[in-house]
């Protein structure tokens, strides 16, 4: 769970940088504000497990107090009140305090925290340890860790922290620091001012901070006794008006001190917000610890991955545009094609080459010398003896014509369905997903086209051997091979494949001509009637699987993968560790 977070937050990240509207940079910011949250709970677990020696144990790290508030509250004069020291350096100025600073009360010195390894090392992770006063305003991920030592202190082996603003401008480049401290936290100190309780910024943050279920007191600063009551009643209601399911946290008053703190220590307010703190300050329960947590990633889950589900949802909806468009395709070749009398043109070729094999005398040598000037046409050389034509002849075969426009008409037909879904409310993603297309079609339909030369010089192989076949039968068959030598019809065909040999495929003057209809009446009517008709539907078969396979691998497949790479690869999750992380979320297996 814990890399699935995280991967969550890199996504977020990579997202804001992107160009967005001014609440879209808002929902960015707070997810990942809640994400490092729910990052620092996981962490806590691992690290009360650590501690313990054991799932589910006992933990020994020191209890932890964590003041936090909007700027320019008095946060580290609260931490000073309370540890009646002056410890945290306070300023006036906005956004002074930008590390979080950690003081471990301790009845005697042990210098733990010289140590390279201790719990504060593994909680904090990829942050770093660094004494309080020499914190480098410029390093961010930084935090100060030292121990006080206050024998009759009343946090005793407890840690308070001070920690920066989370409002201010530039609060969101240190807010990694400021999240783990709370997540942290055992009890949360939230200080707020008579200037700054009723700020926005303030109750997104209490809110979650709620929702995560850590313990709080409110603390009013700077506020002296006469508008006290008034200023409580206007937090009750607003609170019960903000978050009406909850309860609202125990409120302290206190007044500005500006002056010798140990006269105000021994203030009886202040003594009351100690004595508050204490009564509930407490380490929860492993087993309640993770319920928390639980919680806590459950309310959130689905706003984290509400975009996540949604490229999924895309792409399988353009994965199903994509299949729909390319069956369509397929099914008007079978019907324009394979359902069609158009069909039988390859058996009229495979009988072309039947004519070859037979080797009629008179056309023996004219034949002969065709096969070997392959890389010279011979229409090419019978059309420098004719008169010039300014009409182009289209030597492909229909077959061919028809899987020249197949690619065309499959990507027009997706684009025109595209374009139908640019007005939903996902249309940006559609509209991308067309420029996409846009950009590859002509490469789409050139790696297409090649993939067609390869298939029909694979299918005139189809052809020869079914001609050898035919003609292997016909030498089982004496007198129908005889007969065939010497009827007229023959050598007349035989002349229309001179004419047009050296055209392949593209011998559409072939399947038309009356005397090669009159050979194939003279075959299918023979011996070799229901052999022809197997032959021909074997070249059938063959031809709709390729002409399917080359569909689906050079228009269908690169299509698809154009859906595949809508998404950034550096923020992309796929739907299996989207499903895989769900299911461990409700298992409670975190």
């Amino acid at each position: 769970m814990q890399e699935f977070i995280n991967q969550l937050i890199q996504r977020h990240e990579v997202l804001l940088d992107n160009p967005l509207s001014a609440n879209e940079e808002a929902e960015y910011k707070h997810s990942l504000t809640t994400l490092a949250i729910a990052q620092a709970s996981l962490a806590k677990l691992s690290l009360g497990k650590s501690v313990a020696g054991q799932t589910g144990g006992t933990t020994d790290y020191p209890l932890q107090v964590v003041v936090v508030g909007p700027t320019q509250v008095g946060k580290s004069a609260v931490v000073n009140l309370l540890l009646q020291q002056s410890l945290a350096e306070s300023s006036a100025q906005a956004g002074f305090t930008v590390h979080c600073q950690g003081f471990h009360v301790v009845s005697e010195i042990t210098n733990t925290y010289q140590q390279p390894d201790h719990w504060a090392t593994q909680f904090f992770g990829g942050l770093s340890r660094s004494e309080q006063h020499a914190l480098d305003r410029q390093a961010l991920a930084e935090y100060s860790l030292q121990e006080v030592m206050q024998p009759n202190a009343t946090f005793q082996n407890t840690v308070v922290w001070d920690t920066p603003d989370f409002d201010s401008v530039n609060s969101f480049d240190y807010r990694a620091p400021l999240l783990k401290a709370i997540a942290l936290a055992d009890l949360l100190v939230f200080v707020v001012s008579k200037e700054k309780y009723a700020d926005k910024t303030v109750w997104n943050m209490l809110e979650s901070l709620i929702a995560r279920s850590i313990p709080i007191v409110l603390v009013m600063n700077k506020v002296p006794l006469a508008p006290r009551e008034e200023l409580k009643a206007s937090l009750e209601k607003k609170y019960q008006t903000a978050m009406p399911t909850s309860d609202l946290p125990p409120i302290s008053f206190i007044d500005e001190y500006p002056n010798n703190l140990a006269d105000a220590a021994a203030s009886e307010e202040l003594v009351q917000l100690r004595q508050l703190v204490t009564l509930h300050l407490g380490r929860r329960e492993p087993a309640q610890l993770k319920d928390d947590t639980l919680d806590y990633l459950r309310s959130h889950w689905s706003s984290w991955t509400a975009g996540i589900s949604a490229e999924h949802t895309l792409q399988r909806e353009y994965s199903a545009m994509v299949d729909m468009v390319v069956d369509r395709s397929m099914d008007r070749y079978r019907a324009e094609y394979i359902h069609s009398d158009r069909h039988k043109e390859v058996i009229q070729l495979a009988l072309s080459e039947l004519l070859v094999l037979l080797e009629l005398p008179g056309l023996a040598k004219p034949l002969s010398k065709i096969r070997s000037a392959v890389t010279w046409p011979v229409r090419t050389l019978i059309a420098k003896t004719k008169a010039p034509s300014h009409v182009l002849k289209d030597d492909r075969n229909e077959e061919r014509r028809l899987l020249d426009e197949l690619s065309k008409h499959t990507i027009a037909s997706l684009n025109a369905a595209l374009a139908a879904r640019e007005v939903s409310a996902s249309g940006a993603g559609w509209r991308k997903l067309r420029t996409h297309i846009e950009l590859t079609e002509t490469e789409i339909n050139s790696l297409y086209g090649k993939s067609l030369d390869n298939y029909q010089t694979m299918l005139q192989v189809e052809i020869d051997r079914a001609a050898q076949s035919l003609y292997q039968n016909l030498q089982e068959q004496p007198a129908t091979l005889n007969s065939l030598r010497a009827a007229r019809v023959t050598a007349d065909a035989a002349a229309v494949v001179l004419a047009v040999k050296s055209g392949g495929l593209g011998a559409i003057d072939l399947v038309l001509a009356p005397a090669m209809l009159s050979l194939t009446t003279m075959l299918t009517e023979g011996a070799l009637g229901q052999y022809m008709q197997r032959i021909q539907k074997q070249l059938t078969a063959y031809q709709e699987k390729e002409v399917q396979s080359v569909l689906h691998r050079k228009v269908r497949k690169p299509l698809l993968e154009i859906g595949l790479k809508l998404a950034d690869p550096k923020v992309h999750l796929s739907e299996e560790e989207l499903k895989r992380a769900t299911a461990l979320l409700e298992a409670g297996n975190v």
